[in-house]
């Protein structure tokens, strides 16, 4: 049952779109037990990948392509730091996720990168080990950088080997506008109204180029000052393109007092 309204997230169009197209073929998953593919996504940490993976869980989980039955979590969120410590930890809270059933089945993504750098010691052969065990039940999405490595290559060359029914991707960069309707949308998620909505939106796309939106680490950030430029003494916090001038004057101070230390 659909409880609240699913948003597609801004950008990452190529994955998402792999998302709906498996989504339209759900009934030929559920009926057959079969699984979606596994995803290997280029994508910078800050860069939505929760984001991404949530809508992932919800499209998913509306459509009834997994069950969803394994355990309370519907993902896991997984990010190796290289250590065989720190492995073996990931790898066992994944077994006990699996709470209503043997194996955990539901979502799980994991960033792999740290792991490019010990291809050739024990933390390699673990994890391409216990890797193939886990995509025999869950639905596993793996995270590189945005331009992966030559031992990221190397290391997604023998996931590929290893692990059946993986589909590499590819992901766009976000462009200026996709930035900006990122912005539009946190201001909006904070509980904010933008009045002058169309001319708030070209004023933003018009912000000098030295004003940081180049990642969405920064739209958000760029969101959040917004915020402090809100008109609170209405009953719903108001923002309008006069906000944009008062964030932007002090913004240039900054910089200003910056430049004279």
């Amino acid at each position: 049952m659909k409880h609240h309204e699913i948003i597609r997230p801004v950008g990452l169009n190529t994955p998402c779109e792999e998302i709906e197209r498996t989504c339209s073929h759900a009934q030929m998953y559920r009926q057959c037990g079969l699984h979606p593919d596994h995803l290997i996504l280029p994508l910078d940490a800050g860069s939505g990948r929760t984001t991404f993976l949530e809508y992932m869980t919800d499209r998913y989980k509306e459509a009834g392509v997994m069950p969803f039955i394994s355990g309370p979590d519907d993902y896991l969120e997984i990010q190796f730091d290289g250590t065989l410590p720190q492995l073996r930890q990931a790898f066992a809270e994944i077994d006990a996720a699996a709470v209503y059933t043997n194996a955990y089945g539901n979502l799980v993504s994991m960033d792999i990168s740290a792991l490019a750098q010990h291809l050739g010691e024990t933390q390699g052969v673990e994890f391409l080990k216990n890797i193939k065990m886990v995509c025999e039940h869950a639905c596993v999405i793996f995270f590189v950088h945005a331009e992966p490595t030559r031992g990221e290559e190397k290391l997604l060359e023998k996931l590929c080997d290893s692990v059946d029914h993986i589909k590499r991707l590819t992901v766009e960069p976000y462009t200026r506008d996709d930035l900006c309707k990122l912005v539009i949308r946190s201001v909006e998620d904070f509980g904010i109204e933008i009045r002058q909505e169309d001319r708030f939106r070209r004023d933003l796309a018009k912000l000098p180029p030295e004003f940081p939106i180049d990642t969405v680490r920064d739209a958000l950030t760029c969101a959040e000052s917004i915020a402090r430029f809100a008109d609170y003494t209405k009953f719903v916090p108001v923002v309008d393109p006069n906000s944009l001038v008062s964030m932007l004057n002090e913004w240039n101070d900054e910089q200003k007092r910056s430049e004279m230390r």
